[in-house]
């Protein structure tokens, strides 16, 4: 094979007789990637996809956040829905008072309130751990 003319340094007279001013230009190009081994691990690409598998990797998050949102609505719903309940069946808890403050506001601000916010903490940990594993998952390949 023979190499191009003005490939090795030398300048080679163009067609109208005048040598060339600069450098001789090269085509230089990357080389062809070949696709990685694939272990059958998901990868970011895939979640990207419009395809069949990235909405199944989707479905399977958007499935993992809800779970986890319901394992903290449910007991959030349950503990609001006791309150009325309990002031209709055991009425003397209004009129009921503990250090000058009638019960009904002890029981709200004691026993609805920090059990709610301790949910909330509990989802915020699940929510956390459910992106985080499902990033370790993406980031396995």
């Amino acid at each position: 094979m023979t190499a191009p003319p003005g490939a090795d340094g030398v300048a080679v007279e163009g067609e109208d007789g005048v040598a060339p001013l600069g450098p001789v230009r090269e085509v230089v190009r990357a080389p062809v990637r070949r696709p990685a081994d694939r272990s059958g691990a998901p990868g970011r690409e895939d979640v990207l996809r419009q395809d069949d598998y990235g909405r199944e990797l989707l479905g399977s998050l958007m499935r993992a956040q809800l779970g986890a949102t319901l394992s903290v609505l449910v007991p959030a719903v349950v503990l609001l829905a006791l309150y009325p309940l309990l002031a209709v069946l055991v009425p003397d808890l209004a009129s009921t008072q503990v250090a000058g403050v009638p019960l009904t506001l002890v029981v709200l601000g004691g026993g609805i309130y920090p059990p709610l916010v301790a949910l909330g903490f509990w989802y915020v940990r699940r929510a956390e751990r459910v992106e985080r594993r499902f990033g370790e998952l993406l980031d396995e390949r």
